[in-house]
Order: structure tokens, then sequence, then C-alpha cells
């Protein structure tokens, strides 16, 4: 069972995303390896790490974009290959909640 985390207690459940600033200084710290997207299952089109990291803080979503987060389940399998130790999944659950308030992801 997920439970959402109380601030300032780790011990209190998952936290389900982090704030806007702690999502802008892993998007700032990505190397564009693209490691991440290699060893996502749910990548089924090709998407440079570029266009994912800008899309997934501001400006307009693309469709495919929009197609890959829907696609996401955040199992994780991005986190273990990242050479800068970023949550990919993290960044993931921003551009889901980004989809959600403008309307994009209606399922």
């Amino acid at each position: 069972m997920l439970r959402k985390a109380l601030p300032g207690r780790a011990d209190s459940g998952v936290l389900l995303h982090k704030t806007s600033s702690q999502i802008a200084q892993e998007l700032q710290a990505c190397i564009g390896c693209n490691e991440c997207l290699l060893a996502c299952p749910a990548l089924a089109e090709p998407i440079t790490i570029d266009v994912l990291n800008r899309e997934t803080f501001s400006g307009p979503i693309s469709a495919s974009v929009e197609r890959y987060a829907r696609a996401c389940s955040q199992c994780g399998a991005c986190v273990a290959p990242c050479p800068v130790g970023l949550h990919r999944d993290a960044m993931m659950m921003w551009l889901k909640v980004r989809l959600l308030r403008s309307g994009g992801e209606g399922q």
C-alpha cells in the first residue's frame, strides 16, 4: 500500500513527487547520456532526453512525450542505470501531474 510521506518523516511512506525546485535541480544535473530511456520498458517510440527533460518541466508537451508519460508505470528501471543518480521516476511523476493539470491525460 502506498502512503503519502509526511513532511520531515521519511519513514511514513512513499514520497509521490518532488518539489518544483528539486525537479529543476535534477533536470539540470542530467548529463544527457540517455541511459534511463534505454533501460525503460515503456518507451515505444524514440524520444531524446533533451526533449523529455524540457517538456517535463515547462512548455508544451508533444504527443510522443504524452504517450510515453501515459505508458510509464514508474517501475524504477530508469533509476539504477543513471550515472548521476537521478530519479527519472520522480521526474515522470512531475510530467504526469503537468498532464493532469493541463487536461492532457484524461484516462
